[in-house]
């Protein structure tokens, strides 16, 4: 390897580490955002519990999977954030749980 080839790989690797440094701080901010959620998802539960009303509302999970995707067009694939979204209405579901209750 000639040091036109290191200087070269030299700066792909800090490339590299920038890019991971750039997720790791999106990463950062995504855990921050969930916990948020999570707990509006708790005030929520609450709030459900003292109206009596059912935890999963069909209706406003597939009002928020539309809206998703539709903010996902031409940036994500609808179908991936469909599946991640899916995933976090359900741990959201589950931090509105009381104890011995069930999903």
């Amino acid at each position: 390897m000639n040091s036109n080839d290191l200087t070269k790989t030299t700066d792909k690797m800090c490339e590299l580490e920038d890019r991971r440094r750039g997720i790791d701080r999106i990463d950062w901010t995504i855990v921050a955002l969930l916990a948020e959620r999570v707990r509006l998802g708790r005030e929520i539960g609450v709030l459900k519990r003292q109206l009596d009303s059912p935890l999963r509302v069909p209706e406003r999970e597939a009002e928020v999977l539309d809206r998703v995707r539709r903010a996902a067009r031409g940036r994500l694939s609808p179908r991936s954030t469909e599946r991640i979204f899916n995933v976090i209405i359900d741990e959201t579901t589950r931090g509105q749980l009381k104890e011995g209750d069930d999903v």
